[in-house]
């Protein structure tokens, strides 16, 4: 089961809880009528071995060939907070954001060195709201930019292009890296971080979001 996330405000230091390597649930087997772990969900696109799949210890509890722990879960300006869900398409739980009605919400996942993605093609994440104030959701990775300034760019794309609606229905999205136009792959500083697409407003307070399911492939 998921352990509550570290988080920390951008530019805080925060350390991250480990990766949790390859899910074991059988210690969870009491927790079901019938002895067993069948609420356990694969996903939309069930892990299959010898696939080739990275996970990165947060957002996701499935199988997967690479895992790339994060150093790093910042929420910005403390713009939400984070509880477990059961309503979920992965695993046993989802994350749950509860927004705090700033005027930016985001937050996300931070290496704290470059990190080489190449090889990998497709960011996949699932979302579900009927709040208003997600009407517009933005995707972002962020990357390093070449020496000696190091300095952090960020790309980004409209989660509502790949299938995002906030009609309290879950949506699993598909985003091609090739989307984030400028990206360099080699020097990825962040693989996911979410948050409002400023041209169509923000969550209020009391609005919440659910994250599950992220990897790449």
């Amino acid at each position: 089961m998921r352990a509550p996330l570290l988080v920390a405000v951008l530019l805080a230091s925060s350390a991250c809880r480990p990766d949790p390597g390859v899910p074991d649930y059988s210690s969870l087997s009491s927790l079901f009528g019938d002895g067993g772990v069948a609420e356990v969900r694969p996903g939309p696109f069930p892990y299959v071995t010898g696939a080739r799949r990275a996970a990165f210890g947060v957002f996701y509890e499935g199988g997967a060939s690479d895992r790339l722990p994060i150093d790093s879960y910042f929420i910005f300006s403390n713009s939400y907070a984070t509880q477990p869900s059961d309503d979920r398409v992965e695993g046993l739980q989802s994350d749950q954001l509860d927004f705090n009605g700033t005027a930016f919400w985001g937050g996300g996942l931070f290496w704290n060195t470059p990190t080489n993605l190449t090889g990998w093609t497709t960011l996949h994440v699932s979302l579900r709201s009927s709040d208003p104030g997600l009407a517009t959701i933005a995707v972002r990775v962020l990357y390093f930019g070449p020496a000696p300034g190091n300095a952090e760019l960020t790309v980004q794309v409209k989660a509502n292009d790949y299938g995002w609606v906030n009609d309290g229905k879950w949506h699993s999205l598909s985003i091609p890296l090739a989307d984030f136009s400028g990206l360099d792959v080699a020097r990825v500083r962040s693989p996911f971080t979410i948050g409002n697409d400023q041209s169509g407003g923000t969550a209020r307070t009391g609005e919440s979001l659910l994250v599950d399911d992220v990897y790449l492939d």
